[in-house]
């Protein structure tokens, strides 16, 4: 089933960052009556006739139940906020960056959703995740990166089965290497940002659920279809 940004109330998080910016550009061009763009800073966003600054943190329940109460017309959820601290499991001093990017790449989606989740039924409206096609499989040296993003994968899975019922179209977003500041140190072809909001866009309104984007995230799926366990050996073994 086809979905038409055009009119949409949309409601993005992370909204300062560089892949939401090209995205909100993009909804914009497509006739997106609002956006709010909700982000811990925002002053670096402006507001105009159809963009909305919403101070959230995704990690803060009050934070979310406030923007909630506030964007009950909201009939596009994006999940975009998270963190990539490029750290191994073994490498890193201790656990507090795993758990910071459990918290806003898995628990803040599934806070979030929940939050909006009445207004999306009423709204008959969809939820869009941004993961990564790493979150199908883990590329050690941003292993917890890595298995924070498996775990909103399931997450999204599993927001399907319980919404889809209730109206609610649920699509994640799975896209390769993107030009932005967690890939500033990897020196491998990368999509621009607006090529990705572009294919991120298009896939959702052809009614994806499973958005691969970009080359190298259809490439990894192929290959991940055919043999799976050399695909884990080549990117635990990337040189």
């Amino acid at each position: 089933m086809t979905k038409a940004i055009k009119g949409s109330v949309v409601l993005i998080t992370g909204a300062s960052g560089a892949i939401a910016r090209a995205l909100i550009a993009e909804l914009t061009a497509r006739g997106a009556a609002k956006i709010y763009a909700a982000a811990r800073d925002i002053s670096g966003l402006v507001a105009s006739d159809r963009l909305v600054p919403l101070k959230m943190d995704v990690s803060s329940d009050d934070d979310v139940k406030k923007a909630a109460a506030v964007a009950k017309d909201v009939t596009l959820l994006i999940n975009n906020a998270g963190i990539n601290h490029n750290t191994g499991f073994m490498t890193a001093p201790d656990l507090a960056k795993a758990t910071e990017e459990i918290e806003a790449n898995y628990l803040g989606p599934l806070r979030v959703t929940r939050a909006f989740a009445p207004a999306l039924i009423a709204n008959h409206g969809a939820v869009l995740n941004l993961l990564t096609i790493l979150a199908r499989v883990n590329l050690p040296f941003m292993g917890s990166y890595c298995a924070s993003k498996a775990a909103a994968l399931s997450l999204t899975q599993g927001l399907r089965g319980e919404l889809t019922p209730k109206g609610v179209h649920v699509a994640g977003a799975l896209p390769g290497a993107v030009d932005t500041r967690m890939t500033a140190g990897l020196s491998i072809p990368k999509m621009t940002r607006a090529e990705a909001a572009t294919e991120i866009l298009d896939g959702y309104e052809s009614g994806e659920e499973d958005i691969y984007v970009g080359e190298m995230a259809r490439g990894i799926a192929q290959g991940l279809a055919h043999d799976p366990k050399a695909v884990e050996r080549q990117l635990a073994s990337p040189g």
